[in-house]
């Protein structure tokens, strides 16, 4: 068996496990909030009059730390956006990394082809295009399988930064006024941060 065939396996494998685990997590997009986690969502349904600060404390514990978050967005990507609730980056992570693979294979195959006949006649009339070939399709393959690696790790360097993000709130509704200048009222905007 040659190395495309496992390659392609492999991705047809990725790309495979990775629908299946979509629509698992869609139920949780009906709602306006698309970061809600299963416990805000079962207290947005059953209204409660005053909020408890220590169960706002334990829904923040139940939250997964950033790194493992990362690890898990390593072993399965698009694992990261669906758990922080961006479902809507994942078909994008997946074709860009289906993209960047076929092209890879594609060139790839291309390139033993070429490698094959150079290598069949070295010293025949067509030698110097075969090697070209060979050598420009190698440029490409290795292109393609550097972006693929970097479209993987900017999955999961984005799984990190967005569960590291959840609950930062950097702009509020009290944050938004206006202030009187000499031409009138204009629209002012404050940031505040807590440590």
């Amino acid at each position: 068996m040659n190395s495309g065939f496992w390659l392609r396996s492999l991705l047809f494998t990725v790309m495979l496990n990775a629908t299946a685990l979509v629509p698992a997590f869609a139920e949780e997009q009906a709602f306006p909030d698309s970061r809600a986690t299963a416990g805000s969502i079962q207290s947005a349904l059953f209204a409660q009059s005053d909020e408890d600060p220590s169960q706002q404390e334990e829904e923040e514990d139940r939250r997964m730390q950033p790194w493992k978050v990362a690890m898990i967005s390593a072993v399965l990507p698009g694992y990261g956006q669906i758990y922080n609730g961006a479902i809507w980056k994942v078909p994008v992570l997946y074709g860009l990394l289906g993209y960047f693979g076929y092209t890879a294979l594609d060139f790839n195959d291309s390139y033993d082809t070429f490698r094959a006949q150079y290598v069949a006649d070295p010293d025949g009339p067509q030698a110097s295009f075969y090697q070209s070939e060979r050598d420009r399709y190698q440029k490409k393959r290795n292109q393609q399988l550097l972006f693929l690696v970097l479209a993987y790790v900017a999955g999961i360097v984005d799984a990190y930064v967005d569960a590291h993000l959840y609950d930062f709130d950097a702009i509020s509704g009290e944050g938004i006024s206006s202030v009187y200048g000499p031409e009138g009222p204009s629209p002012s905007l404050s940031v505040s941060l807590r440590f």
